[in-house]
């Protein structure tokens, strides 16, 4: 029997619907609710009018093929065109895009690459999380590039048990955490399952975090775990420099303006490129309740 996700992952990749959904018009203009576009112009576009409304802003390329070549390229012609609005822009890079499962050499080399060339540009970045059988490479990688590059982010998914352990251990550091409750399943032996446990989780997480030196990136729309998130800063005398909320590109931007208008630092991260189908496939699988949104977006044509 397919659990949910599972059944939402088949309808939306492996049927006739995502056959002809990628070259769908009235599906791209879903998407286009929450991808910035194809290219690099748009991109900088929605950025722009973002930082006006004093928001932070982080990018993420949706590359068709994961091919590290093409992120480099990408993020390097985006920094440029950014330019004097680079300064404190985070590009978040994905473990697949640097081909870490092919070599963590290579992998090491693009990531030190991407590095400094945010760096000159006065931008950061951070390093994302992925499928759970990858975690210890992507924490091999995440270390020896950070040796070089302190300020290297790295994404840590509250739903896996071994993260409260590890934010403890890079809270100590002062390291930049990007704490999320994970978007990959994983199985009861590794992680917690039930919406429930995986919100208490990321809570705990949160609280190590904020007790400690590091620089907690909260990644989450429950205004439950705002509110929650606000708390632990005042009770740990936190001001709003030391800490930000992170929330993706068409979700709640009454919420992420409403923040930053209190003074708090809130960053819209904003995926863009030729693989948006893709990644709206997994933000269908993810959520399954907008599936209805999405079916009607594809069939109907008036």
């Amino acid at each position: 029997m397919r659990r949910s996700g599972d059944w939402v992952r088949w309808l939306v990749h492996g049927s006739w619907v995502a056959r002809r959904a990628a070259d769908d018009q009235s599906v791209w203009e879903l998407a286009n609710n929450y991808v910035a576009g194809k290219e690099v112009g748009d991109a900088v576009a929605v950025a722009s009018r973002l930082r006006r409304q004093g928001l932070e802003v982080g990018f993420s390329h949706l590359s068709s093929h994961n091919l590290e070549e093409d992120t480099l390229a990408v993020f390097d012609e985006l920094l440029e065109q950014l330019d004097a609005a680079a300064p404190g822009t985070e590009i978040a890079v994905k473990p697949s895009s640097l081909r870490l499962r092919e070599s963590a050499v290579q992998a090491r080399e693009a990531l030190r690459e991407l590095c400094g060339v945010a760096q000159r540009r006065g931008a950061h970045v951070t390093l994302e999380m992925q499928w759970p059988a990858d975690y210890d490479d992507v924490m091999e990688l995440y270390r020896a590039v950070r040796k070089d590059y302190p300020q290297l982010g790295i994404t840590l998914p509250a739903n896996l048990l071994r993260v409260e352990t590890e934010c403890r251990r890079l809270g100590a550091e002062a390291a930049r955490v990007r704490l999320c409750v994970g978007s990959y399943p994983a199985g009861q032996a590794i992680g917690h399952v039930t919406e429930q446990d995986k919100a208490l989780a990321l809570v705990r997480c949160l609280r190590i975090l904020m007790e400690s030196p590091a620089y907690p990136m909260l990644a989450t729309h429950d205004p439950r775990i705002i509110e929650i998130a606000q708390e632990l800063a005042l009770r740990n005398g936190r001001g709003p420099e030391s800490y930000e909320f992170q929330m993706f590109y068409g979700v709640r931007p009454l919420e992420q303006r409403r923040l930053a208008d209190i003074g708090l630092r809130c960053r819209t991260y904003v995926p863009f490129g030729p693989g948006w189908y893709g990644y709206l496939a997994l933000r269908m699988a993810a959520r399954p309740r907008i599936l209805l949104s999405y079916a009607r977006a594809l069939l109907d044509k008036r």
